[in-house]
């Protein structure tokens, strides 16, 4: 299967946790896939993707096939469609699930949780509308470019909020507010930092500056995560006493 279009080929799947390997099978439901991205920019970096045919029960449609096939194709083909709503309520439940199974393992392997951002790229560069769960810190050796950071900090405006995007659904907006040449010129601006505001001249710098953050961020969640587990503790030895 061509990689463009995998992700069209793995929601058709009538069984993907039997099909996927477990490095990229996450969760499946019979409305939703979610998948590890293969390349996160991220320290955690899921997909999560509507199943196809999707079940008509999700949208009270009596129809044989429910959603066309069609409107899956991009985000815009899904706006601009009858069934936008419902898509994207059912890929929320599912990426709120994920965003659990993070913070779990956030807890697990780093004693603290941070931000976990849900959405959309405005352009994407497979075939297949699906939703983007991925940690704040933006820290992987995969992300390597402009274009990777750009494409995915949640100030610049490529990367669109799944809050934001059931709006304009919810409003029947038909249509991504800027053009595809507005959204693509995002990618090629200055680096500035999401958490800070400060503005790079060099990948290595941001890469190195947030680094440098999540550090900061560590020492100062780490010691309330281990005070709080220490309170909880406490309490239950209380209550078993």
């Amino acid at each position: 299967m061509s990689w463009s279009n995998i992700l069209a080929e793995y929601a058709r799947l009538p069984d993907p946790a039997r099909s996927l390997p477990p490095d990229v099978h996450l969760t499946s439901t019979p409305q939703t896939l979610a998948i590890f991205d293969k390349y996160p920019k991220a320290k955690y970096h899921f997909l999560v993707l509507p199943r196809y045919p999707l079940p008509n029960v999700a949208y009270g449609d009596d129809s044989a096939t429910g959603v066309p096939g069609e409107d899956l194709d991009s985000l815009s083909a899904l706006l601009a469609g009858d069934h936008a709503d419902a898509v994207l309520e059912v890929l929320e439940r599912a990426a709120e699930e994920v965003k659990e199974m993070i913070e779990d393992e956030m807890e697990a392997a780093e004693g603290f949780t941070w931000g976990v951002n849900v959405g959309f790229h405005a352009v994407e560069s497979m075939r297949y509308v699906h939703l983007h769960v991925i940690s704040n810190d933006l820290i992987s050796p995969a992300l390597k470019n402009k274009k990777h950071y750009n494409s995915f900090s949640p100030t610049h405006g490529f990367f669109l909020s799944l809050d934001t995007v059931r709006s304009w659904a919810q409003s029947n907006t038909k249509a991504l507010p800027e053009p595809k040449r507005e959204y693509e010129a995002l990618l090629k601006e200055p680096l500035v930092s999401h958490l800070t505001g400060a503005e790079f001249s060099t990948v290595p710098k941001l890469k190195a500056h947030l680094e440098e953050e999540f550090a900061k961020l560590a020492r100062r969640r780490r010691p309330k995560a281990a005070k709080a587990g220490e309170k909880q503790a406490g309490a239950e030895s209380a209550a078993k006493g």
